[in-house]
């Protein structure tokens, strides 16, 4: 189950991207107090800051302290170019706890799924194979295959 956070276009700066984390971890803190069955139900915070690494680390921070059972990296995938989006999963990685699931939100290449995976990411949320289905075609290990001329 994820928080409610607060998304804005990846490529905002200034103030903006700060209110936006803050704002997401306030909201994690309401969840955490109104979740009534974490024995049978996993809470995962979603870090937030943009490509700004520095938002990203207190977002980190902010939220490891709260000792989740995993955790989302969220706001990408909104017009930031694809070295910083990877960049930003590999920081986020890099700090997050090993012994806990790392899930990646909005996902919707394939490249990403393999290089993410790469980069630590244990779980996706990804448009692509829905997507890529509703023009029928289906993914296979041995390629895309086309179920409509």
């Amino acid at each position: 189950m994820m928080q409610l956070d607060d998304v804005i276009k990846t490529t905002t700066e200034g103030p903006r991207v700060i209110e936006a984390q803050e704002r997401t971890t306030r909201w994690l803190d309401r969840c955490i107090e109104a979740h009534s069955k974490p024995d049978i139900q996993n809470l995962f915070p979603i870090i937030q800051g943009g490509v700004d690494l520095e938002l990203r680390k207190k977002s980190l921070d902010d939220l490891i302290a709260r000792d989740a059972p995993g955790y989302a990296i969220g706001g990408l995938a909104g017009g930031e170019d694809k070295a910083d989006f990877w960049k930003v999963v590999d920081f986020c990685t890099d700090h997050l706890p090993k012994h806990k699931p790392r899930y990646l939100m909005g996902v919707g290449y394939p490249i990403d799924l393999l290089v993410c995976s790469c980069l630590g990411v244990d779980m996706f949320d990804c448009v692509y194979p829905t997507r890529t289905a509703r023009f029928g075609t289906a993914l296979t290990r041995f390629g895309n295959l086309k179920l409509v001329k």
